[in-house]
């Protein structure tokens, strides 16, 4: 999926479930911002000399080591789930311990946990588990890893997640077809309705519990989430992708854009030599002059987000790599050691 749904249509699903609009618009920008976040470095603190190391829970080079791809694929992106489920039925016949199936139990597990953690971090948590949560039913029947189970047709990109379809699965409001699987006719569309109505529904269940009151019914939301959508399209293309957002910006005027370097700006001074490294992709690692990053002084760095948003991702990335450890025993790989 793509900003339309880790940004705008999380942070609506959000506050129609019941969170407030400041809570939504947190939920909505660490989903996000898993990824964006793409940049390893250190933040050192003045007044103390410590340095806080930042993770990475997306990157842009497929071509990473594998067991780097692992700490990062399966853990974000493609949370393996139940590869006996109908969904995931080839006409192959082939399985994988890593495939993806939406709405598996080890994403509404990761969710669940988001919503129990502590209150300094929830929101945060509870965003970087939405992008997994939602990525299970855009990702689903790909690996998050190097495996020819991952190959369509005769393309030649490298067989990492779905390199081969593009980005056909991650369009709002778009067909395509994957003809690996049996039920080979893709509609984004009502996958994207399918996970919006499951989100919807997870986090009802930890706010009904807290006595809070849904904004909005799914049945209204989802109509208004059908008209924004439109008619699905087929092509290589993204078709009616402004039109959609306006018509989210319509719906939740509260929401505004994603922002991507405001937490950031917000805690971290940046000391750049030469030319800025973040934000360069991969050309930012191969820099002769390194920026140093700092926290703010005049910021606490426990209560701003960006702190909240990476203590969140290592919360998720624990709590992930237990859930999927006997998988990875299984296939004698041991993520631990790296």
């Amino acid at each position: 999926m793509n900003t339309e749904f880790h940004y705008y249509i999380t942070g609506i699903v959000a506050r129609a479930s019941g969170f407030d609009e400041k809570e939504a618009v947190a939920i909505a920008t660490a989903s996000e911002f898993v990824d964006e976040n793409d940049a390893g470095f250190f933040i050192k603190d003045r007044s103390t000399g410590e340095s806080y190391e930042v993770y990475l829970s997306q990157t842009m080079n497929i071509l990473k080591p594998k067991h780097k791809l692992m700490r990062i694929y399966p853990i974000f992106h493609f949370m393996p789930g139940d590869p006996l489920c109908d969904s995931a039925c080839r006409r192959d016949g082939k399985m994988h311990l890593l495939n993806t199936t939406p709405g598996n139990d080890s994403v509404n597990e990761l969710l669940d946990r988001a919503c129990k953690s502590t209150e300094d971090v929830r929101l945060h948590r509870i965003g970087v588990a939405t992008h997994v949560y939602a990525d299970s039913w855009a990702h689903q029947n790909f690996v998050g890893w190097y495996d020819h189970f991952n190959h369509i047709g005769v393309d030649l990109k490298p067989n990492i997640g779905h390199a081969d379809a593009e980005h056909h699965p991650d369009w709002v409001s778009h067909r395509w077809e994957d003809i690996r699987c049996i039920d080979d006719e893709v509609d984004n569309s009502e996958r994207f309705i399918e996970a919006a109505r499951n989100l919807y529904g997870m986090y009802r269940s930890f706010l009904k519990a807290r006595k809070i009151r849904a904004s909005r019914s799914w049945r209204a939301l989802e109509e208004n989430l059908r008209k924004i959508f439109g008619r699905s399209r087929s092509g290589p293309y993204n078709l009616g992708g402004e039109e959609r957002i306006e018509g989210y910006r319509k719906l939740a005027p509260w929401l505004g854009s994603f922002e991507k370097d405001r937490w950031f700006d917000e805690a971290v001074e940046t000391k750049i030599y030469g030319l800025k490294d973040r934000g360069k992709g991969v050309a930012g690692n191969i820099c002769l002059f390194k920026d140093r990053y700092f926290w703010r002084e005049d910021a606490t760095k426990e209560e701003t987000n960006w702190f909240r948003f990476q203590e969140a991702v290592k919360a998720h990335q624990r709590d992930a790599m237990i859930l999927l450890k006997p998988r990875f025993d299984r296939m004698g790989e041991d993520l631990h050691r790296h």
